[in-house]
């Protein structure tokens, strides 16, 4: 699910998202989503793991019961 998030910048970081969009042939707003893409996967570059809503995964061990017979 998408999001619309609003922010502000300078006029100058505006013109320069503007001119390097009309580069690449791309709007503003997909040149941000990529920045922003980009950013987070060089922040989790490391391989820790990412938290969502500052939880953490909760691991759960289900023990296999004594009596329990595979090949029924």
């Amino acid at each position: 699910m998408e999001k619309t998030i609003n922010f502000r910048i300078s006029e100058e970081n505006k013109l320069e998202l503007q001119f390097i969009a009309e580069e690449r042939e791309i709007k503003v707003s997909h040149l941000v989503r990529e920045i922003i893409n980009d950013f987070i996967e060089d922040y989790y570059g490391d391989d820790s793991p990412v938290y969502i809503d500052n939880q953490e995964p909760i691991e759960v061990f289900l023990e296999v019961p004594s009596d329990y017979n595979f090949n029924q």
